[in-house]
């Protein structure tokens, strides 16, 4: 099925999908203690960790118990206003909605993917800490040298040609020595993992095989190293738990680059030239003035351009895959719930960050499919998500009918918000609202080393 399709079919069945929705958010059961009752809604402890990743470090960086209480406050706030605008039928013929809707419960899908196939077979054991606590009390004398050519690197190795140094990376600390000349002081987790095995493992004075990356031949020699003669075990076990955290977003990553691989391998995408060319041209002539930054979101204003004056253009496909297309119209409504971003370097650098965002949003509705197939859309989790990602798209709508309601009665947006304030207190008074303090004190946050941002975004999409 097309994403054309699916839209329209989303259209027609939409308050269909709403009640379906309702029953399976009554009947879905989840082990995650709760935190909150606001009638009959329940907050969990895994809703409120979510939540509270989400939240601005102005509010996390309080004193517990009062960033805690913060961020529940927040999110009965929106509850309260959902459900006043539940019924008051506001979302009822809301087709956007719907689809904006569709595609956060399909991130809460990937993320499920995400746990499945990448976080939870990724194993770090004691051994591997150790080494690379080893190793991060190691400091190497690095020469490196760069070429376009393989040959080059060999008329070096033959001594045919001096060995002239060049920083490994921008910001590496080099230093001038008297026998060796300059040398990059190189530490544990300064390197990508595969050079820095490379570099751990190569004998003192040797050189190393050439070592290809980005199309660029690299010959290193490590000429020294400084070393920790003393290493207490209580230092390894200070650091154990950052340290295992590195080991497990490298491992993550490598997995996750495999799966995208072998998932998108089969779907044979095909990014359309003419609609790319045309979106970068119509993009470019309306971009952004602010020549400062280097990198920069498309402007609101110019996708309601792009959309509702273009048709011609918002309806061509932009992308065709094995089990789907996309439309230039359904790459700018992702990009609307999901940006990624541009470059406004040259028109060549905002061709490739769209192609980039085009292959982005095809592998996220790909995986989200498989996800479905696998019943991941079940899981407790991401319909948690979903009806979160709902209040909140319901709580904004009535705040937006609120104030234009009130248009003209208050002198600026500061009255509007105590009246805004006032309005839901008022709700709060009709409403039975429990909070179970002992349960919200006892989640496990981000502060406590809980990573919960995880999916496959941090992953090149090529």
């Amino acid at each position: 099925m097309t994403i054309k399709s699916y839209i329209k079919k989303l259209v027609c069945f939409g308050m269909m999908l709403t009640l379906v929705f309702m029953n399976q958010c009554d009947s879905a059961k989840s082990n995650s203690p709760t935190v909150a009752k606001i009638g009959d809604r329940v907050i969990t402890a895994n809703e409120f960790a979510e939540a509270y990743e989400f939240s601005s470090r102005q509010i996390t960086s309080k004193e517990k118990s009062e960033a805690r209480q913060a961020v529940l406050d927040r999110m009965i706030d929106r509850i309260l206003l959902a459900e006043k605008a539940e019924e008051m039928n506001l979302a009822a013929t809301d087709t956007v909605m719907q689809r904006a809707i569709d595609l956060y419960r399909r991130q809460a899908i990937n993320r499920e993917l995400y746990q499945k196939y990448v976080r939870k077979p990724v194993l770090i054991n004691e051994d591997e800490e150790r080494n690379a606590f080893l190793r991060s009390q190691m400091t190497l004398y690095v020469k490196h040298y760069i070429s376009d050519s393989e040959n080059d690197i060999q008329t070096i190795l033959q001594g045919k040609k001096p060995f002239r140094h060049s920083p490994l990376y921008p910001g590496v600390n080099t230093i001038e020595t008297e026998v060796y000349g300059p040398v990059d002081l190189i530490s544990w987790n300064d390197t990508p993992s595969e050079i820095e095995e490379l570099l751990y493992n190569l004998p003192v004075g040797e050189y190393s095989k050439p070592f290809l990356e980005n199309q660029k031949y690299h010959l290193f020699q490590v000429v020294d190293y400084e070393k920790q003669v003393i290493v207490r075990d209580s230092e390894f076990q200070i650091n154990r738990e950052s340290i295992h955290g590195i080991l497990r977003k490298r491992k993550e990553t490598k997995l996750a680059q495999q799966f995208i691989q072998s998932v998108m391998k089969s779907e044979n995408l095909v990014i359309k030239a003419s609609a790319l060319n045309s979106l970068t041209e119509a993009i470019w002539q309306n971009r952004p003035t602010n020549d400062k930054q280097q990198m920069k979101y498309i402007p609101d204003e110019e996708i309601k351009f792009l959309t509702l004056d273009k048709q011609v253009l918002a309806g061509q496909s932009i992308a065709v895959f094995e089990s789907g297309t996309m439309t230039v119209a359904d790459i700018l409504f992702n990009y609307k719930v999901k940006p990624q971003p541009v470059r406004y370097d040259s028109e060549q650098a905002l061709r490739e960050s769209l192609k980039n965002a085009v292959a982005f949003y095809v592998r996220e509705w790909v995986f989200s499919e498989k996800g479905i197939c696998e019943k991941l859309d079940k899981k407790s989790s991401v319909i948690e998500a979903e009806r979160s990602r709902r209040e909140y798209l319901l709580a904004r709508k009535i705040v937006n009918k609120v104030y234009r309601e009130c248009d003209g009665r208050f002198k600026d947006d500061g009255e509007f918000g105590n009246f805004l304030t006032q309005y839901i207190a008022d709700l709060k008074e009709q409403t039975d609202i429990q909070i179970f303090n002992e349960q919200l004190m006892a989640v496990n946050t981000t502060d406590e080393g809980l990573a919960r941002k995880i999916d496959f975004i941090a992953v090149p999409t090529q």
